[in-house]
């Protein structure tokens, strides 16, 4: 029994709701539904989230995090990024970050050379799946810094208005994409730059320079973008190598929001210089951590301001390539150590004892770390398991960890390999095509994202109202909000199932009014712990369709009183437009009594004060 909670007025006692429920179809009239016991939650998609509370039914983040079920791999040896399923193992889609294939304007052909052309090796992942490519750019005269694109996770944007999605996609279901399930990108004016106009797969939202977007004058060639990540505010941070600076990028729509934000100390402490921005992650405060391909770890603090104050720091002494956290810590690939920010001190991470590149940490806060062989220890060090590369694999320059927990190692190779293994025991899960000379060691999974820099899960369910056109009215919803937590929830309708994955959600407010329709509504519910994983409950959820009042007697309310004058009304011929002809058939019959009664203002349709 839930006591714990207040859940406000109800449209309709579950009495009355039961005899209307059973009195007419869902065709012709949707009831309210409430989501409030396990059973409803188990409804719907639990991603992050979880009804298994000592007293049940109610929804809560895990404890244990997870991820999307997709991996963005960027194939620095073709300008592409895969879109890996972790689950089914096959490449479902693929993207150009640049111009091609080979005969389009602008293709610049590097194959097999991760360290020529536009050469992709950054990806991230927002809260929503959403994923983002930084290029490198490399060898290309004055070439752009860096060019980040945006590839939307649902939806598409209707560059042709045709109101059909064109994007890549495996026609030949071998989970392989080749050059002809890829759209063809070519630079039509010939100026160098990914215009608009130029981008043909509709899931690609944008493709912008940085740090001036794609209006200001062509950067000059070996500033390198090599490093991105996603801010608590979920807009961007893109770092240039040369430059040693980073931007501010917006996720919207990949305008520079702040910029140069400069590597040089500014925190009057001792510090180990400037350094080259070399792959980055946020935390929870908004504390941006940078790699250096050096031996110093650099630090900005305030990222979710606009404008800063940014207050920047480094410290030495830690050789670096890939970065990672979690437990509190920031680990770094290369020279195995982890540096501890209330200390300001860093150690060996205990008993990795591999040769790394990549570094990542799961859901539970292990460390799992590999260059020629992979190893996972607890935080304490205790030894998890380690395995060899696979057979068909390569030495890998990236580790990620997927919603189940297993571990992929991007294997660098032209042959284009993604290794997998058991997360719980090391046992090799199989070699998996991808693209040329896959290079990715950040947040490619959006593990980081939703786990350490906005801890977060979902909960998403599909009604069926009944029928098409369905009008909707509010969404109303109970939780209980820990310090520093919320519950988001979100919506979008469709007359098909097929039609709702086109539209963006909108964002509802509790209990205001709708003004969306379709026969089918789709409700995502977000839930936002806090900084210590403190998470947010969420005890019901009602969806409830439109209903226009039955206020016979004019007093704003519709009451026992008003379905009573209805009622008398039986057998009478009305008008069109008689707020007691609730059909809508020209006259009063019983069943306009009932659908008076569904629209009662308070709990058994008692008379309003």
């Amino acid at each position: 029994m839930k006591t714990q909670r207040n859940r406000g007025n109800q449209l309709l006692n579950p009495s009355l709701l039961l005899v209307i429920a059973c009195s007419f179809s869902s065709a012709v009239l949707a009831a309210p539904k409430i989501y409030t016991l396990d059973a409803d939650f188990a409804s719907g998609t639990l991603d992050g989230v979880n009804f298994d509370a000592p007293n049940g039914d109610q929804l809560q983040l895990n404890t244990v995090g997870t991820t999307f079920p997709v991996a963005w791999i960027a194939n620095a040896g073709e300008d592409t990024v895969s879109k890996f399923d972790t689950v089914l193992n096959v490449e479902v889609a693929r993207y150009r970050t640049w111009f091609g294939p080979a005969g389009q304007a602008g293709h610049f052909g590097h194959l097999g050379s991760a360290y020529s052309g536009a050469a992709p090796s950054r990806t991230s992942v927002d809260i929503n799946g959403n994923a983002y490519v930084l290029n490198r750019h490399f060898s290309q005269g004055t070439m752009s810094a860096g060019v980040v694109l945006k590839i939307l996770a649902e939806g598409f944007i209707d560059r042709n208005g045709n109101g059909r999605m064109e994007t890549s996609v495996d026609t030949n279901n071998d989970g392989i994409i080749d050059d002809s399930e890829m759209l063809p990108m070519a630079d039509l004016n010939g100026n160098g730059i990914i215009d608009e106009n130029e981008i043909q797969d509709e899931r690609i939202a944008w493709a912008k320079r940085v740090p001036d977007g794609n209006a200001a004058p062509l950067r000059p060639t070996g500033t390198l973008g090599r490093a991105m990540c996603i801010g608590t505010d979920g807009n961007l941070w893109v770092g240039l190598y040369n430059d040693r600076a980073y931007y501010k990028v917006s996720a919207a729509d990949g305008s520079t929001i702040f910029g140069p934000v400069s590597t040089t100390p500014t925190d009057g402490q001792p510090n180990a210089g400037s350094w080259t921005p070399y792959g980055c992650l946020i935390d929870a405060s908004g504390t941006l951590w940078s790699a250096s391909l050096g031996s110093t770890l650099g630090k900005i603090t305030n990222t979710q301001s606009n404008a800063g104050p940014y207050t920047v720091s480094s410290f030495g002494g830690m050789s670096n390539y890939g970065i990672a956290l979690g437990n509190g810590k920031v680990y770094l690939g290369s020279g195995n150590r982890q540096f501890d920010p209330t200390t300001n001190t860093h150690s060996a991470i205990p008993n990795m004892a591999v040769s790394t590149l990549g570094i990542v940490v799961d859901g539970g806060g292990n460390i799992i770390a590999g260059s020629t062989s992979i190893r996972k220890v607890a935080a304490d060090g205790t030894l998890q398991w380690q395995a060899p590369l696979q057979a068909g694999g390569s030495f890998s320059v990236g580790i990620q960890v997927d919603a189940n927990n297993d571990v992929l190692q991007i294997g660098f190779t032209s042959a284009g390999r993604v290794q997998k293994y058991s997360g719980t025991t090391g046992a090799p899960l199989g070699v998996f095509a991808v693209g040329n000379m896959p290079y990715t060691y950040s947040d490619a999974t959006g593990l980081v994202a939703r786990n350490v820099t906005s801890p977060t899960g979902t909960w998403t369910v599909v009604y069926d109202g009944g029928s098409a056109g369905m009008a909707w009215g509010s969404i109303n919803w109970n939780e209980f909000l820990p310090e520093e937590t919320s519950v988001q929830v979100a919506y979008r309708s469709a007359d098909s199932v097929a039609g709702l994955t086109a539209l963006p959600y909108q964002v509802a407010t509790k209990g205001a009014a709708l003004s969306n329709s379709g026969r089918f509504m789709q409700v995502q519910a977000r839930l936002n712990g806090n900084e210590q994983r403190g998470s947010p409950i969420l005890f019901d959820l009602t969806i409830s369709p439109l209903v226009s009042a039955c206020d016979v007697n004019g007093n704003q309310a519709t009451d026992s009183v008003d379905v009573g004058l209805v009622r008398a009304a039986i057998g009478q011929f009305v008008l069109a437009g008689d707020v007691r002809d609730q059909n809508n058939d020209g006259v009063i019959t019983v069943n306009d009594t009932r659908l008076c009664a569904l629209k009662c203002s308070l709990p058994r349709c008692a008379i309003a004060p």
